[in-house]
């Protein structure tokens, strides 16, 4: 391009069109220029386009040149601005927020309540449903049990040879694993612990697809029934029984007495089946040597590419009905098969634990909408402050985007700082709340704050500044430049912005009612499950798990250990008796016995009832505390050989014997097609055995320990006073009777304590989000009524001029409070009403619409309310008119 035709650019950069666009329009611009020029020399038209093109050269690579440049100089410079913007945006909100500290300290504390409450219940919930399982592609493992169509119980086991026979029969699985579970005694120089070990058949952490951290897992020479015996370890039991010692492959430790050699530890996050399962050895059994009803078994595969969980239910319920047929005396006993996603099916109280933590993830959101409406209120008010200041920006050039950018500047700041706050808040409270929740229901590593948990309160307090900023903001931005600059730095917002407060008050109430409720339900269910009769004195009884090892005691020693540690247990200072049980109260363990009366012997196995089946020694009932009604206890005499006896509940013996005397009857217990005639020779009172919510008047059943051979018991003892003062005086006196025996002892209470987990927690965590949404909501309340009585100060002051009494201001204001409250109440009790069917399955003797809570929680609110109102009342009526 010739000199003559030099023209400075100045392009529109605000987008690659506009700056497109400017360039096309110069571009022709200087073309135009040069075909007049030629014009005027004496060319033709269309000779002096073309002769003007010549000249200017590649015309498309110009114009796409200076579009690509002009585009890119308007990128930085919009950069450069939006960086220069946010960092006044930010020193701006800097020196605002600091010039009203305690409007900046109620928020972030009210933000971070908000935020670390959702915090800690998303860590909760993180460990038991979102974080990865810690197997290979998690998302094709299905675990198998079958239905046993008398209980209903769908989680039934399997035997070996069963297995075997699904396993080659379904092509449901690229690979089908068998698993189950018991105590053992490891021992060695670090000293005797009772611990859970999984008997897992060779190919199980095939099917998982895990790898371990040292070692080797199991190959199928392991399984072998002369191979020599191996154990593959857990990390935490490896860090802490070991101290991590890598050289620990290859080393002997005792199972039970038992030499295994230490093949493999598993990684840190690996868990299966449960938490509580430290060790993993192979079966080793022979299918074709087991007996095929005897049923220890739990099923997981690996489903085959293109299966879905129905298609595996179908198949693997036409091999049941085959199996029945061929098998009628095993596997006739049940019917129906249950496919279950893995992390479902490990967790055993999946459903209330889902529900459970739904309704407090539910309870959080409130608790956060609680916060931010509160936080919404008090910046409306401090945005009422600011007319003027907004006005002048305006009137200086600042657009309403820039303005409304500025304060949700300030409302991201002190989010970010109740966020940081409240994600400090739960760490303390997951270090409290971790330890509390018993390991055995399945959970993928700790319950911490991890990435995950940090993301989630990222997006929560990112998300807070538009929940309660955005309004205000747009509001404070609304009025138009002459009114703001006439209302003066004094205005307080006007009457919609007065509407909007209560508005939002009103909803802040709402949302509190639906939690305190909630909070109210379950404190009441909590003191119900409490004071409910247990059938057991659990405040003195001490309670001791032992297991004698299959290496050193044969059946006849260990009944022979058992003996001699319930004497030398009971003859111990502060103990008033002792005895022994195969199952203890409570402890999540309980089998079934069936049973029928002798007249209904040859009858279908569907019509035999089932009682709660335990093996107590002579004296469990004195030591327990469990009332004898009638008849007689055991004794030694009830041994084996001797004639069978029983003892029934007092349920059992009013459904067969109304009005009449049961000792000396008989009952038909066992198998119906091979059942035992045993006779009763005594009636005691009912226990909750199986859990505190059970059904009190189910049948139960107790025959002698002394004529069955079982390993693991459970020592109790009754004692004079707390039973937790002589845990380590049994546990040392055990330990002389055999210093490899580990012993756990501890407080019937401490069971009990853990049965009450369900609504302890939900009590403690709804009590604190009610609590503090009974806060929030006092304070919006006097929030507002003090904005109103500041508001109304003329008026109040002509009133009184008028001859209104002070009386009569206070009971205005506090009734304008109580008006306020009413509406939020109302609408808050309706939503409780309907929410309270989702927690009515977590609920115990109450209902969701239990008149003790509403009445309460209208009581309360009331209270709040008049309480609230009353301090502006008091200063409303101190008006001085003159003033």
């Amino acid at each position: 391009m010739s000199s003559p035709y030099k023209r400075a650019f100045r392009l529109d950069r605000r987008s690659p069109d506009d700056a497109t666009a400017s360039v096309d329009d110069e571009l022709a611009f200087h073309l135009e220029s040069m075909v007049e020029e030629l014009v005027e020399q004496g060319w033709g038209p269309q000779e002096a386009r073309a002769e003007a093109l010549r000249q200017f050269g590649d015309f498309e690579f110009t114009r796409r040149f200076c579009a690509d440049l002009q585009t890119r100089r308007g990128r930085v410079e919009r950069r450069m601005t939006t960086v220069d913007e946010v960092r006044q945006d930010l020193g701006y909100a800097l020196r605002t927020v600091a010039k009203a500290p305690g409007y900046a300290v109620l928020v972030v504390m009210t933000l971070a309540f908000g935020i670390a409450a959702n915090t800690t219940i998303f860590s909760v919930m993180n460990a038991y449903f979102f974080r990865p399982l810690p197997f290979g592609q998690a998302e094709a493992l299905v675990h198998v049990t079958q239905v046993d169509p008398v209980s209903g119980f769908d989680m039934d086991r399997f035997s070996l040879p069963i297995y075997e026979d699904w396993k080659a029969r379904t092509s449901a699985f690229e690979d089908l694993a068998a698993y189950s579970y018991r105590g053992t005694n490891v021992t060695g120089p670090e000293g005797p612990e009772a611990v859970t070990l999984s008997d897992v058949t060779a190919n199980l952490f095939d099917v998982l697809e895990v790898e371990p951290a040292l070692g080797r897992t199991f190959v199928p020479e392991d399984a072998g029934p002369g191979a020599d015996p191996v154990v593959v370890l857990d990390h935490r039991l490896w860090e802490r029984r070991y101290l991590g010692d890598p050289g620990i492959i290859g080393r002997v430790v005792h199972l039970d007495g038992t030499a295994h050699t230490v093949v493999g530890v598993m990684p840190e996050a690996f868990v299966f089946p449960f938490g509580g399962v430290r060790l993993w050895t192979p079966v080793r059994e022979s299918a074709t040597a087991v007996d095929r009803a005897r049923a220890p078994y739990l099923l997981v595969g690996r489903m085959a590419p293109g299966w879905t969980r129905d298609r595996v239910d179908a198949d693997l319920t036409r091999i049941q009905q085959q199996l029945r047929a061929e098998y009628p005396d095993a596997d006739g006993g049940w019917d129906g098969v249950t496919v279950l996603p893995l992390r479902q099916a490990l967790n055993f109280v999946w459903d209330i634990l889902a529900i459970s933590f739904s309704v407090l993830m539910g309870a959080v959101v409130f608790v956060l909408a609680i916060a931010c409406v509160n936080v919404a209120s008090l910046t409306l008010a401090r945005a009422g402050t600011r007319v003027r200041e907004v006005a002048v920006r305006s009137a200086l050039g600042a657009s309403r985007r820039r303005i409304v950018r500025q304060l949700l500047t300030e409302s991201l700041l002190l989010s970010v700082a109740g966020g940081a706050a409240g994600v400090v808040l739960a760490y303390g409270a997951t270090a409290v709340v971790g330890p509390a929740i018993p390991e055995d229901l399945y959970r993928v590593g700790d319950i911490t704050i991890d990435t995950t948990v940090l993301a989630f309160s990222l997006v929560v307090t990112l998300a807070t500044p538009l929940l309660f900023g955005l309004a205000p903001a747009l509001s404070a931005t609304r009025r138009s430049l002459v009114d703001g600059l006439k209302e003066g730095a004094k205005s307080a917002g006007g009457r919609g912005t007065s509407r909007v407060r209560r508005a939002l008050v009103s909803v802040q109430v709402a949302l509190a009612v639906v939690l305190t409720t909630g909070a109210g339900l379950m404190l009441r269910s909590f003191s119900a499950v409490q004071d409910q009769e247990l059938g057991f004195d659990e405040d003195r009884i001490l309670y001791v798990g032992v297991r004698p090892s299959e290496a050193d005691y044969d059946p006849d020693q260990v009944m022979a250990y058992i003996e001699r540690a319930v004497e030398e247990v009971g003859a111990m200072p502060g103990v008033e008796s002792a005895s022994a049980t195969l199952y203890l109260p409570l402890n999540h363990e309980s089998a079934l016995w069936r049973f029928a009366p002798p007249e209904m012997a040859g009858t279908g196995g569907d019509e035999w009832p089932a009682a709660t089946a335990n093996r107590p020694y002579p004296g469990y009932f004195a030591a327990m505390g469990i009332p004898l009604l009638a008849g007689r206890d055991f004794d030694r005499g009830d041994a084996v050989g001797a004639s069978p006896v029983a003892i029934v509940n007092q349920a059992l013996a009013q459904r067969y014997w109304p009005g009449e005397t049961p000792v000396g009857r008989t009952l038909l217990v066992g198998e119906p097609g091979n059942p035992e005639e045993v006779t009763v020779v005594g009636v005691v009172g009912g226990v909750r055995h199986e859990a505190l919510d059970g059904a009190a008047d189910r049948p139960q059943m107790y025959r002698p320990a002394l004529q069955s051979r079982f390993r693991r018991h459970f020592l109790v003892a009754r004692t004079q006073g707390d039973p937790s003062s002589l845990v380590g005086p049994v546990r040392q006196a055990l330990q002389r009777l055999d210093p490899n025996m580990p012993v756990t002892a501890r407080p019937m209470t401490a069971v009990v304590r853990e049965n009450l987990l369900q609504w302890s927690l939900g009590s403690v965590f709804l009590g604190i989000f009610g609590g503090g949404a009974l806060l929030l909501a006092t304070l919006g309340i006097y929030g507002l009524i003090s904005f109103s009585v500041s508001q109304r100060q003329r008026e109040l002051g002509v009133r009184i001029a008028l001859g209104a009494s002070r009386g009569e201001i206070r009971r205005s204001v506090v009734r304008d409070g109580l008006k306020l409250t009413t509406l939020g109440l109302g609408v808050g009790l309706l939503v409780a009403l309907g929410l309270g069917q989702v927690i009515a399955s977590l609920l115990y003797g109450v209902t969701p619409v239990d008149p003790v809570t509403l009445g309460g929680v209208i009581l309360v609110f009331l209270s709040v309310a008049a309480v609230a109102s009353f301090v502006p009342a008091a200063r409303a009526s101190r008006t001085d008119p003159i003033t």
